[in-house]
């Protein structure tokens, strides 16, 4: 089963067990609704899972105090990718972008995503044009998808790159 890390605990929230973490995807329907995560590889039911201010809000069945949530600190939570990938009709995984030719509007080769990087905001794509290497932000105003295709507006991808 191939796993997703979607978060990483930062510390213990309260008194009753709950854990704030650190995000590390933009699939928040998938992360509000999600019925269990795998710490390691131990499989872990969640009692809720809230967004606030950025950061995921996590309770675990049988985590009720904040001794034993403390045990967690700087633990990352795994989903299985399956379980992600329900939630991305007109999206792709940052993960699987990885490798994929770009195109244009009009069918023109663009460069290939070569990395990224996620700095809390939109995903840093690393796209190889013509021997450099540009970044830019994975947005919806310069990328759109078709089908299973992703395609980047050229006028927007000039003007973004860095």
């Amino acid at each position: 089963m191939d796993k997703l890390l979607i978060a990483k605990v930062s510390k213990p929230q309260g008194i009753k067990g709950e854990l704030k973490c650190q995000l590390y995807t933009n699939v928040f329907s998938a992360v509000e609704q999600m019925k269990y995560v795998f710490i390691g590889q131990e499989r872990c039911e969640v009692v809720y899972a809230k967004l606030r201010r950025g950061d995921l809000y996590l309770k675990l069945r049988g985590v009720d105090d904040r001794n034993h949530a403390e045990l967690f600190r700087n633990c990352e939570i795994f989903l299985p990718k399956e379980e992600i990938s329900k939630f991305t009709d007109d999206d792709f995984l940052v993960d699987d972008l990885i490798g994929m030719v770009l195109y244009d509007e009009e069918g023109r080769l663009v460069g290939q995503i070569v990395d990224y990087e996620d700095y809390g905001s939109a995903p840093i794509l690393s796209i190889e044009q013509n021997g450099h290497v540009y970044e830019l932000p994975y947005i919806k105003e310069i990328f759109k998808t078709e089908g299973e295709t992703l395609v980047v507006e050229r006028k927007k991808f000039e003007e973004n790159k860095i």
